[in-house]
């Protein structure tokens, strides 16, 4: 019986690592606790950035692990860039808006592509969800690949008979 790309990767080692495994919620929280502790500890001439700082790290995060997946990503240049030109220019805002489209771009190649596991990633909710959004998606991607690979592993080796 010929075996889905998914399983054939599970049995001989994926060549790709596993999404990180966070819940969305968890993530969310974090960020936003972060950025309030920064808002009532950090005096106000490093405030803006060190924010913008937190809010950027969990993004260029997931630009160096999709680069990690995909050498020829463009979505870390991207947001290097817009950490570059800095917190309070417009076009720094709209540089992260390439970066979600890039990232999300490059999320549904290669887990369409190269290891089929059928992701949909609404533009929508790319746009106004964008990061969470993102890992929610690879949270379930995360789950199935770990389910798979347990369920390969719970299977005894069939011997040959003779």
């Amino acid at each position: 019986m010929p075996q889905s790309p998914a399983q054939l990767a599970v049995n001989h080692g994926s060549a790709f690592p596993s999404p990180p495994r966070v819940h969305w919620a968890v993530l969310l929280l974090s960020i936003s606790a972060a950025e309030v502790l920064a808002f009532w500890f950090v005096p106000e001439p490093y405030r803006n950035f060190t924010i913008y700082a937190l809010a950027a790290a969990w993004p260029t995060y997931l630009c160096i692990w999709v680069r990690k997946i995909e050498p020829s990503s463009s979505s870390l240049y991207w947001a290097i860039a817009s950490l570059v030109i800095g917190v309070g220019f417009l076009f720094s805002w709209l540089l992260w808006i390439v970066v979600i489209f890039e990232l999300r771009e490059e999320m549904l190649d290669h887990y369409n592509r190269r290891e089929p596991m059928n992701l949909r990633l609404n533009w929508f909710l790319t746009l106004f969800f964008s990061f969470v959004y993102f890992q929610f998606a690879l949270n379930r991607i995360a789950r199935e690949k770990e389910a798979t690979r347990e369920s390969f592993a719970a299977e005894p080796e069939s011997s040959v008979t003779a």
